[in-house]
Parts: structure tokens; sequence; C-alpha cells
């Protein structure tokens, strides 16, 4: 990385986050703290995936957020009582239901929550993480402008999911954006968040660094979906944790579909006797795309379960990358943790690396995985051909049979049609 280059991104982050007169001490001092120790970051490394190449650092900082409008129909595309939508970071519109509010539940800007709530965010804010940040941490946890708190109190039960919007119009004077999502689930709680990430297109090369934070309480249950579908020319970094105290539950559905790199790093620590956690995922890659996905579910207690599921599909020369790791810990003991990856690769030069881990340091546990990697069966295909479906009907019938399993078995049918609706728009492109 070029000193020089390191230096002015240093001056202007630093520039960005003193300028911040409305937040509390805490907050701007919260800020500065990654600021101060940007240099010792270092942008993701991954084996499959090597960054230093693609010059992040020259990618310009954002200093002022133009107001935009989110397109017509991609808003009214909302279709829940509960939904906050953001333009380039900022709160352009949101629902939320009386009888949510009158039960005590909080969905607000986070730059407000902090303020109001500065003693309880003060101790939660950044602290579900449990492996070292990147630079692309650093920087959302520096730059990151409203940002959104989620609280559900003590045994509310929200049956209705909250649907969140992230619009990012990418022009000249907006090359980079950094939204920030914490999500606190209070005992014997449950929601389910779903979050869309959509921009337009832009001939630049952007930056786009989202951070998500979980912390589910004792018996909290916490059903997080979110749907990336970002512009062609955008290296996206996404970073989702949480934190699963005993016999709760955090669920994650993914969709990775959009970006031109996708680095993605997924951790759920459970942490106490009896949390589950299952992370699903569908990743779809084409022309010249590159994804690359980490995820890892930590056993720190006994009684345990996860599961990670991952299917993806590539085309032209996209390649993918999926990492899964379950990892029990000494004292884990019944730790149950399983793991399946699957990708389907539709071209000779697509590309697709499954690398499943376990690292085991208990005896009384099950733990197990499974990953393959392979080209369309031709045979299958040929077959479809015979009763009369073009070859393009019979590859988009094979992708559908492909992920169907784990599509199909996405809680809710706002998730699973944003799903579909993705992997239609890619066998399309």
């Amino acid at each position: 990385m070029n000193t020089s280059t390191d230096v002015k991104w240093l001056e202007d982050i630093r520039s960005l986050t003193l300028d911040r007169q409305q937040e509390p001490l805490w907050l701007r001092n919260w800020r500065l703290s990654y600021l101060d120790n940007l240099s010792d970051y270092s942008w993701p490394k991954r084996e499959k995936t090597p960054l230093r190449e693609r010059q992040l650092d020259q990618i310009p900082l954002t200093t002022v957020y133009p107001s935009v409008t989110v397109p017509r129909d991609i808003l009214q595309s909302m279709v829940s009582p509960a939904y906050v939508a953001f333009a380039n970071d900022r709160l352009v519109a949101s629902s939320v239901p009386q009888d949510w509010t009158s039960q005590g539940v909080v969905v607000m800007p986070l730059q407000e929550a902090a303020a109001r709530y500065e003693k309880e965010l003060s101790k939660v804010l950044g602290q579900t993480f449990r492996s070292p940040m990147s630079r692309a941490e650093a920087l959302n946890s520096a730059l990151w402008d409203q940002g959104l708190y989620i609280k559900v109190p003590a045994h509310i039960q929200m049956a209705e999911p909250l649907l969140v919007l992230h619009y990012g119009q990418f022009s000249h004077d907006v090359h980079s954006l950094f939204p920030r999502t914490l999500i606190v689930a209070e005992p014997g709680s449950q929601i389910t968040v779903i979050e869309r990430y959509i921009s337009n297109e832009f001939e630049d090369k952007t930056l786009f660094s989202s951070v998500v934070e979980i912390l589910a309480k004792e018996d909290a249950k916490v059903h997080y979906g979110a749907v990336q579908n970002l512009s062609s020319n955008a290296e996206v970094f996404m970073r989702r944790s949480a934190q699963v105290h005993q016999d709760g539950a955090v669920n994650w559905s993914i969709g990775e579909f959009g970006g031109h790199l996708t680095i993605a790093s997924d951790e759920t620590h459970l942490i106490q006797q009896g949390a589950q956690s299952t992370h699903t995922m569908v990743f779809f890659g084409s022309g010249h795309q590159r994804q690359d996905f980490d995820t890892e579910i930590v056993h720190s207690a006994p009684y345990t379960t996860s599961r990670i599921i991952a299917k993806g599909v590539m085309k032209d020369q996209g390649r993918s990358a999926f990492h899964g790791i379950t990892n029990i810990e000494h004292g884990a003991i019944r730790a149950d943790g399983r793991q399946k990856e699957q990708t389907l690769m539709l071209s000779d030069e697509s590309r697709a690396d499954a690398v499943p881990s376990l690292l085991i340091n208990d005896n009384d546990v099950y733990a197990a995985h499974s990953a393959s990697a392979g080209p369309i069966d031709q045979i299958a295909l040929f077959y479809l051909m015979a009763r009369g479906l073009s070859e393009r009907e019979a590859i988009r019938l094979y992708v559908h049979g492909f992920l169907a399993p784990v599509v199909d078995a996405l809680p809710g049918p706002i998730l699973r049609d944003s799903v579909w609706e993705s992997v239609e728009r890619k066998l399309d492109a």
C-alpha cells in the first residue's frame, strides 16, 4: 500500500469523524479509537481472493451525502407493516406499527439511540466481534452515518418481519457507503429482520462496507435475512456477527448476488448452554464476479447446536470460495455442529472452491461436513432438452432444482421471493 495514500486516507477520515458535532462524546471517541489504529488494520486476507492489486485505498471517501430518493418501485416492494428505508445511509422513510412501540420495541437510527440509550449502547456496540477486524470494518466503525438500532424487550414476540432497505445512489460525489445495524433481543423475545442492499449501476469503482451485530439473550430468537444486489462495480465487504446466550437462537438467511467483489465474514458465537444457530446462504456469481465467504460458528458451551448450509451457482468467468468453520472449543460437551456446501458451475471458465473445516477440542461432541463443486450434469441437461425444452430453459430448470431445497426452506415468502427474483436476474444476465 502506498504510504502517501494511507496518510491521505487518515487525514480524510479524521476530518469526517471530527465533523460529527451532534454525536455524544463517547461515540466520537469510540470512532476515533478505530481511526487512531487504522494503519494497523489490513484488508481481509483470503487465500483464494487476493486483494493487493485491487487498489482499495484509492477509492475516494465520501465527504457529503447528497439527498436522494429511493425509486418508487423499490420502495413499493416494502410489503410489510414494519419497514425502514435508507438512501445513501440517510433515513428517508419508516413505518413502525403502534403496537410495536406500545410494547417497547425500539426501531430508530443508531446515531439517535447512541444519545438516548448511551449507557446501554456504549457497552454493546462493537462487542459481538470475536475475530479481529479488517480495515473494511474499521472504516465502517469510523464512518457509519445514521445506522439502525433495533431492540426487542423481554418476552415480546413480533409476528411480522421488519424490512430494512439500504439503497445506494452512487455518483461522482458518492463512492463509498458504510451502513451499520445493531439488533438486541432481550430474554424470551423474538423478531425477524430482513435487510435488502440495492444500488444503481455506476461506472466507477465504489466501496460498500456493511456491519451487522446481533445480541440474542436468554431464550431469545432472532431470524436475520439479507439479500445483496449492489452495483456490478462495487467492492463489497460484509461483516455479520452474533452472540447467542442460553437457549437462544440466531438464524441467518443470506443471499449474495451483486457487486464485482464480495468479501463476507460471518461469525456466530454460542456462548452459553443450549444456544443454537443455523447459517443458510445462497449465492450466484456471473461475469467476472469474485465472491469469497468465510463463515464460522464457535461452540463455547455444552449442548450447543449449529448448521451451515450453502448453495451457489457460478456462470461465465465467475469465481467463488466458501470457507465454513465449525469450531468446538474445550468444554463444549455434546455440541452438535454440521455443515454442507455445494456449488454448481454452468461454464468451463467458472470456478468454485468449497473448504469445510472442523476444529474440535473436546471428545464428547458430534461434528460433520461435506462439500462439493462441479459442472452441470450434461446427461440431465440432454434429458430435459429431449422433452422439448430449449437449452436455456433446461439450464433454468436445472438451477431451480439445484437451489430449491435451500431457497424454499427459507422462512417467509418475502425472503424467498426476493432470492428467487435475484436468481432469475442472474440467469437472464
